[in-house]
């Protein structure tokens, strides 16, 4: 894997930190270029929360191993492994300065899943690792977008470097949360091909629309008009002074000159404000009006980090990066919105009841499959109960010779598929701490060497040619999976 180029920039924008692990944000986008197509990957880390140490030249400086793994068709295709080292400071007394690394990658057109480990070397805390799927499909002839890459600042540059895209050097803005003290919303977008599908000038349009129910928000949409060519890239801004709390899309479309839709794309984002037009959030998310709405000691941050956190397991794609990025960054208000809106979309008419309902079943996960160093919800067993409900029939293996201490779960209904299982395992033995072994459910873990990993105390040797364990005295996993 070749490198194209690295780069180290100041974070321009101000975060609440914490010390208590390395804080750190990684975003990316793909675009397509003359030779091939290539991401571009992004980390933002928070300087109060690494470890600076002082270096050969009697400054500071925070260092970090970075490993990258693309990974298509259950092959590693790209790895990169490098070192990356903060800018320097001369005093660790002061708040320290937040900073980014970007990295590009050309990449052939496919699907990968990227995987992104990151050591901070002088902490001692355990790497932090990002897990994404990205698809490229670029080709010289349809109408296409990039990815959308949200910006904080951007300038006309006579210089190239990895941020420089046609003739502007851009600083990433590495996060889809807006807070309160940001008013503008800023991004970079290439189209392709429009000579190629367009014979007269078009139209760029974009606006925010509401994510809930896909209405456009009033009086914040954009044009512009644009010839055709092979590429034409653009920066757009938005106002989004007036944007009251909640989740939005961005959107872009490409129409013609009778206004005709030709391509759309959009990007999520959450925003943070008090503004005049939110007074009715406002109200409704006050204490007093929350505290009705969720009673108890819900409205201590504490408390709502903690029921927040329990939410992953049934959380979609975009609230679960709340949880995983922002949700320790944020505001009380911030977390009651957040929490109030979860519910109240499972539920308008007694989000409350949803909410109790659901935290019975994760006092009841957290009771049967808490550990040393995991909350129940926060375990396998826990995570498959709480997304799917009360498996119909479980088997339970503790003392089965040749095997490690295992369960199998049976559903009979489960995600509009019938007679589908889990198998847990615990190679650990010390803690009750069952892994998910294999699954026969779509979206979940398969592995076909689930038998010989279970039997591992007799088979030591992974084989991938053969699947079953060998025969055991006293064996019954397979036959209790096959019931």
């Amino acid at each position: 894997m070749i490198k194209v180029f690295s780069v180290l920039l100041f974070i321009l924008i101000g975060f609440q930190t914490y010390t208590q692990s390395p804080e750190i944000y990684f975003m990316n986008a793909n675009f397509n270029s003359p030779t091939s197509p290539y991401l571009e990957t992004y980390l933002s880390f928070i300087g109060n929360s690494v470890v600076f140490v002082e270096n050969e030249n009697g400054n500071f400086q925070s260092e970090f191993e970075i490993t990258v793994f693309f990974q298509k068709n259950d092959e590693i295709r790209m790895a990169d492994k490098y070192f990356f080292k903060s800018p320097e400071i001369s005093d660790t007394s002061k708040s320290k300065p937040n900073f980014i690394d970007q990295q590009r990658y050309s990449l052939s057109n496919g699907i990968y899943n990227v995987k992104l480990s990151i050591n901070d070397i002088n902490s001692g805390k355990p790497e932090i690792t990002f897990m994404d799927f990205i698809e490229i499909g670029y080709n010289s002839e349809d109408l296409q977008f990039s990815d959308i890459q949200l910006i904080e600042q951007a300038v006309l540059s006579e210089s190239e470097s990895i941020t420089t895209k046609n003739n502007y050097n851009m600083i990433p803005y590495i996060s889809n949360f807006y807070p309160q003290n940001m008013n503008s919303l800023m991004f970079y977008v290439e189209i392709y091909n429009s000579d190629k599908s367009i014979e007269d000038d078009f139209i760029l349009r974009y606006y925010i629309e509401k994510f809930e129910t896909g209405l456009e928000i009033d009086n914040i949409s954009r044009f512009r008009r644009f010839s055709p060519g092979s590429i034409n890239p653009f920066i757009g801004e938005l106002n989004i002074e007036s944007l009251a709390s909640g989740n939005y899309n961005l959107i872009l479309e490409i129409r013609d000159r009778e206004n005709k839709l030709l391509k759309s794309k959009e990007f999520f984002f959450q925003r943070s404000s008090i503004t005049e037009k939110s007074e009715d959030d406002i109200k409704r998310l006050s204490d007093f009006e929350f505290k009705n709405v969720f009673p108890g000691t819900i409205n201590s941050e504490d408390s709502l980090r903690k029921y927040i956190s329990s939410l992953r397991p049934i959380a979609n794609s975009h609230e679960v990066f709340f949880i995983d990025h922002q949700m320790n960054i944020s505001s009380k208000e911030s977390l009651q919105n957040y929490f109030y809106n979860f519910w109240l979309a499972r539920n308008p008419a007694n989000p409350n009841r949803s909410w109790m309902i659901y935290k019975e079943q994760v006092d009841f996960v957290n009771a049967s499959y808490t550990t040393f160093i995991s909350k129940g919800y926060q375990t396998d067993r826990g995570r498959v109960y709480l997304q799917y409900g009360t498996p119909g029939s479980v088997y339970i293996s503790k003392h089965e010779p040749s095997a490690y201490p295992y369960e199998i779960w049976h559903y009979t209904e489960i995600a509009n598929e019938r007679n589908k299982r889990f198998v847990f395992y615990n190679p650990s033995f010390g803690q009750e701490d069952y892994t998910l072994l294999h699954s026969e459910l779509t979206g979940e873990i398969k592995n076909p060497n689930w038998e010989r990993m279970l039997h591992g105390r007799d088979n030591i040797i992974y084989d991938f040619d053969q699947t079953e364990a060998d025969d055991h005295w006293g064996r019954r996993a397979r036959d209790e999976f096959r019931k």
